[in-house]
């Protein structure tokens, strides 16, 4: 599961409480059902992938019980992005369940590029991706700042290379 898609799960389930932590409900598994439901839409709808509701409830056990790092993260770029909001003074509105997020540089930490497609320029030059992934403006700008992250890690990586032959 890409780094991107793990966010949007997460940001979801936080926002619906699935967990239960705020409170006594009715029906608690007929309640994470239609969250775990609208995670499932919220991917397909934002990402162009399927992911059954047993595959994303293990990833959600996994990231909270297992890979303690990479929720961690999840979390701080959560955070991040509601206090931007808060204290931007922005007039725009967070982005809603349905919407696809807007990620920023600093928003993508340790995300994962993927080779999605196949993309033509004007000049002539061809990358390779899957045909059936569903490649849109919102995907190209995850990718951007995707990509805009791992340059900064690799300029810190050269950088550490200079400083230890010097």
């Amino acid at each position: 599961m890409d780094f991107v898609e793990m966010v949007e799960m997460v940001d979801i389930l936080k926002r619906a409480d699935y967990d239960g932590k705020y409170g006594p409900y009715s029906n608690p598994n007929v309640r994470k059902a239609k969250i775990m439901t609208k995670v499932v839409r919220s991917l397909h709808r934002n990402f162009g992938v399927w992911r059954s509701k047993e595959q994303l409830r293990k990833h959600w056990s996994d990231l909270k019980l297992r890979e303690h790092e990479q929720y961690r993260r999840i979390r701080k770029l959560l955070l991040k992005r509601e206090k931007r909001i808060m204290t931007s003074g922005d007039t725009t509105t967070p982005p809603k369940e349905g919407e696809i997020p807007t990620h920023h540089e600093e928003d993508v930490e340790g995300g994962e590029v993927h080779e999605l497609g196949e993309i033509v320029t004007t000049t002539g030059d061809v990358d390779v991706v899957a045909e059936e992934t569903h490649f849109n403006s919102a995907s190209a700008q995850i990718l951007n700042g995707e990509i805009m992250v791992c340059n900064q890690e690799l300029e810190k990586i050269k950088e550490n290379i200079n400083y230890v032959e010097k």
